[in-house]
């Protein structure tokens, strides 16, 4: 064979050789993630069974020695666990004007007396477990005796965090008020009015 055709056949031979390595293969296993997705919680307060405001009490023709007690329903109906603040307003006292003793001062708020708390397990009374809110922003829980104050003196005072609301749990705010008997003539035609806002927070994460 001259050396011609032996140059022919080694360059076909080195081309045969790259052409068969191309058509090896390792072993390989393919695998996948799928539908990766990203979805909001929500936080829902809800108050007596909605979301549009709802008083607690309002009674009228009070007099010394009367009691009573007024309640809302507050229930985390979203999806997250929430911490509860509680809010009063500035208490607005309106004199009244008529009779005798209608000077216009507007003396109920500064003799009416209130105390407030949340009802964890809804049993209609003050028992363990349950939160009271004293006048100065702090607050307590039983067995202290329930905690009486004038309602002046919760004016625009706040509790921050006052519990962790789970998803789906519910407890009342319940709000007793009475008129002591020493409250005296300058009270009659006296009102006295605030609000309570309750907000719903996204709880801290451990």
């Amino acid at each position: 064979m001259n050396k011609k055709i032996m140059g022919l056949a080694v360059a076909a031979a080195l081309v045969v050789g790259l052409v068969g390595s191309g058509t090896w293969a390792y072993f390989s296993d393919t695998e996948q993630s799928t539908d990766n997705s990203l979805c909001a919680g929500t936080l829902d307060l809800n108050i007596d069974g909605g979301n549009t405001a709802s008083n607690t009490f309002s009674v009228t023709d009070v007099a010394p020695g009367d009691s009573g007690n007024g309640n809302n329903v507050l229930a985390n109906v979203g999806s997250l666990n929430g911490e509860l603040d509680v809010e009063f307003s500035a208490i607005t006292n309106t004199g009244g004007t008529s009779g005798e003793y209608g000077d216009g001062s507007g003396d109920l708020g500064g003799v009416a007396e209130i105390a407030v708390y949340l009802d964890v397990d809804q049993s209609g009374t003050w028992t363990d477990g349950d939160i009271g809110l004293k006048s100065d922003g702090t607050t307590y829980n039983h067995p202290t005796a329930l905690d009486y104050d004038t309602i002046d003196n919760y004016d625009s005072e706040s509790w921050d965090a006052v519990e962790t609301m789970a998803a789906s749990a519910a407890d009342d705010f319940v709000a007793l008020w009475r008129v002591p008997t020493s409250a005296g003539n300058n009270i009659q035609g006296d009102c006295v009015s605030f609000d309570v806002t309750f907000i719903l927070e996204q709880a801290d994460a451990d």
